[in-house]
């Protein structure tokens, strides 16, 4: 019984130990983690936000589409091609209506996402200024 009561208070020491290691060494990498981790959860919040306001833009977009093909008319390519040969006034009347659309205010890429492409352009006017 002696013995038994020895082996179960050297696990019980085992235990601590374990335990302040976790609790020194483990919790803060755990600590760094979780606070890298708030970044990651704001970009995906902004993430979501863009892709709501590009789902929006594309619903408007879609919108206008199927009013301007009300309007004009959905024909196949070939067939507004030859219509347009064959009466050029009816074309003619169409570019006056196009002239009342107004386009859509939608996003710009460039405002949401830093490309290098984007970076580039905006770097290369400094270099001018500089270099005068």
């Amino acid at each position: 019984m002696l013995t038994k009561l020895e082996e179960f208070g050297q696990l019980v020491e085992l235990v601590r130990s374990d335990t302040a290691i976790c609790m020194n060494d483990a919790m803060p990498l755990i600590q760094n983690k979780c606070n890298e981790m708030h970044t990651v959860f704001d970009k995906i919040d902004n993430l979501e936000k863009f892709v709501l306001l590009v789902k929006d833009n594309v619903s408007v977009m879609e919108t206008e589409l199927v009013k301007a093909e009300d309007q004009m008319g959905s024909f196949s390519g070939l067939k507004k091609m030859l219509s347009s040969f064959v009466s050029p006034k009816k074309t003619q009347t169409k570019v006056t209506k196009q002239a009342d659309y107004e386009v859509p205010n939608i996003f710009k890429t460039e405002d949401y996402l830093q490309t290098k492409h984007s970076k580039d352009i905006k770097e290369e006017p400094n270099k001018d200024n500089e270099q005068k």
